[in-house]
């Protein structure tokens, strides 16, 4: 196990539809390590299943091949995890997303207030955002 896995589980008890209960329970790490990992992620001090779940159904509409009944399924699990890789490759160095835009002190040359990043550009990983082919054609330092 990694001694710095953080982890909670929500259980959400339903009667006639409704939500009556909802329990919280830390499986590893304690409640103050997990809401500063939460903080420091942007998820606020809460512990719920908001984040992951829109993170899933960014995946879904993303990638075919997790959304259920369809015709592009995956024969083999490494086909499916090469798509997944690709797919999170994309969105953290190819997609600009709005969250993450800066405001720009005076409007650029094409009268933009804003300049757009990615959340590789925000994480300090990278000064812009790349285009398929750089993606494709990047080639990662070998280990050691």
């Amino acid at each position: 196990m990694d001694p710095g896995l953080r982890y909670a589980r929500v259980q959400k008890r339903r009667e006639g539809g409704r939500v009556v209960e909802v329990r919280r329970q830390i499986l590893f790490g304690t409640e103050g390590e997990l809401i500063r990992v939460m903080k420091a992620d942007g998820c606020g001090s809460r512990i719920n299943t908001a984040y992951v779940e829109r993170d899933n159904l960014t995946s879904r509409q993303s990638n075919g091949r997790l959304v259920r009944k369809t015709l592009s399924h995956s024969k083999r699990k490494e086909y499916r995890q090469f798509h997944i890789d690709f797919e999170d490759a994309v969105y953290n160095f190819v997609r600009p997303h709005g969250s993450l835009r800066r405001r720009l002190r005076r409007p650029g040359p094409n009268g933009r207030l804003w300049v757009a990043r990615s959340p590789a550009m925000a994480a300090g990983l990278t000064d812009h955002i790349w285009n398929l082919e750089e993606l494709m054609s990047w080639c990662p330092p070998p280990p050691g």
